[in-house]
């Protein structure tokens, strides 16, 4: 039932982040992002267990709100940006909490396809390949955000940065920062997933069919980048948004989906 009910949620992020498309307003934004994190809460309940699920979404939300909390007031990791008032919720310490909460679905998203990769979805993750994992989920988030950052910040206005950027008015350094915040909590989440409760969960065989939810779910998020030059207009900041969607964020995906289902084929072969 709960597998199920992600499947769901799934199928409700994309139609959610598609309609209406023309006037794509904050409340679809969040109504995608709460429906992620349901999601993603419950598959990582069935993965890791309830305790280990609660600790790694306050690890990936918190972290992510505080440290744009630095960022907004202190300049720190991103550059000089601010988030104007009204637009993405009530803002805390100039910081809209309620839109860092993207920060957990987008982070477990990437942490099961790097496990996935890494073949660590029912086994511990220590050493070079727990910072493997974590290099693939910061790679894989920040290539997200270039694809989706310019289009947010520079035509939405949903945050701002005023001496703007050579990237479509974004600066190389916010993506530096995102690369290093994500690759940080991404560690710590694959550490809390080594724990001995979540171990005794995350060791129960699955197929690979449990796994496809979060996976699709990063697809999904790149799907308005990847029909917005179609949907709304080719300027050259969508049209390079989308190639970097369909060409460049499928990667990650296309790679756990080929060692999730290929590992399953290949024992098939041996036998």
């Amino acid at each position: 039932m709960k597998l199920i009910t992600c499947w769901i949620l799934l199928l409700l992020c994309l139609i959610a982040g598609l309609y209406p498309f023309s006037n794509h307003s904050p409340l679809i934004t969040y109504a995608v992002s709460n429906m992620a994190v349901v999601l993603c809460l419950i598959h990582c309940s069935m993965w890791a267990g309830w305790p280990a699920s609660i600790k790694i979404f306050l690890v990936t939300w918190l972290t992510g709100y505080f440290t744009e909390v630095l960022g907004v007031n202190f300049q720190f990791l991103y550059g000089l940006y601010y988030y104007p008032e009204g637009l993405s919720g009530p803002l805390i310490l100039g910081v809209p909490p309620m839109a860092m909460l993207i920060y957990f679905p987008l982070g477990y998203t990437c942490f099961i396809m790097g496990r996935a990769v890494v073949g660590g979805l029912s086994t511990k993750v220590v050493g070079v390949r727990l910072i493997g994992v974590a290099i693939f989920a910061a790679l894989a988030m920040t290539t997200h955000d270039f694809s989706n950052d310019p289009f947010q910040s520079t035509v939405r206005g949903l945050w701002i940065w005023p001496n703007g950027g050579a990237y479509f008015g974004v600066p190389l350094q916010n993506f530096v920062g995102w690369f290093v915040l994500t690759g940080f909590f991404t560690s710590i989440v694959g550490l809390m997933a080594n724990g001995a409760e979540a171990m005794k969960r995350i060791s129960v065989s699955k197929t690979p069919n449990f796994f496809l939810p979060p996976i699709l779910l990063y697809l999904i998020f790149e799907v308005p980048q990847m029909v917005r030059p179609i949907l709304l207009d080719p300027t050259p900041l969508n049209l390079s948004g989308s190639g970097i969607a369909m060409f460049t964020t499928t990667i990650p995906a296309v790679a756990a989906l080929l060692v999730l289902y290929g590992q399953g084929t290949a024992q098939e072969d041996h036998n």
